[in-house]
């Protein structure tokens, strides 16, 4: 003779079981990550300045690009607060054309998604400002991190750089 058991017991414990993996997922959610990269900076340019000798031998030049810097690379904040992020771009070999800059986030294992066309800077290149508001965390995650990755497009260039920002209730 089977036993019956009452659809309330059923539906609690399916809720005490999503619960527990739910826990456990936010538990081990950031262990596997591994820390933001710092970006370096190239080195200063070396050599003596002033003309070059005419020789008949092509004259070697920088091509013409850019590199970006986001400060800071790594933050940690509660939700609903505010953290200011600043990306400047550096123009190599007389590089100046527009730079469009965009920013897309993931967090939550794609769960939170975030995507913004923050602007399009011009030569001189001003820094750009971009203040994120950390997202509430669902209930029973004590601790996310969200990923962004910045891409600056520009002048036929495209350059990338990794921003980490955690948050923790």
């Amino acid at each position: 003779m089977a036993q019956e058991y009452s659809p309330l017991l059923i539906a609690v414990l399916i809720c005490v079981v999503l619960t527990g993996i739910i826990i456990v997922y936010g538990l081990f959610m950031d262990r596997g990550a591994p820390p933001p990269k710092q970006p370096t900076l190239p080195p200063p340019p070396t050599g003596t300045p002033g003309t070059p000798v005419t020789t008949g031998a092509p004259v070697p030049t920088a091509p013409r690009s850019f590199f970006i810097n986001v400060t800071p690379g790594a933050a940690t904040a509660r939700p609903g607060d505010t953290v200011r992020f600043t990306l400047v771009v550096h123009p190599e070999g007389g590089f100046a054309a527009p730079v469009e800059v965009k920013v897309s986030a993931t967090a939550l294992g794609g769960v939170f998604r975030d995507n913004h066309d923050l602007s399009t800077v011009s030569p001189p290149y001003p820094p750009l400002t971009y203040e994120a508001t950390a997202p509430s965390l669902p209930p029973l995650v004590s601790t996310a991190t969200v990923d962004a990755t910045v891409t600056a497009t520009g002048g036929g260039t495209v350059r990338t750089e990794k921003v980490q920002l955690v948050i923790r209730r």
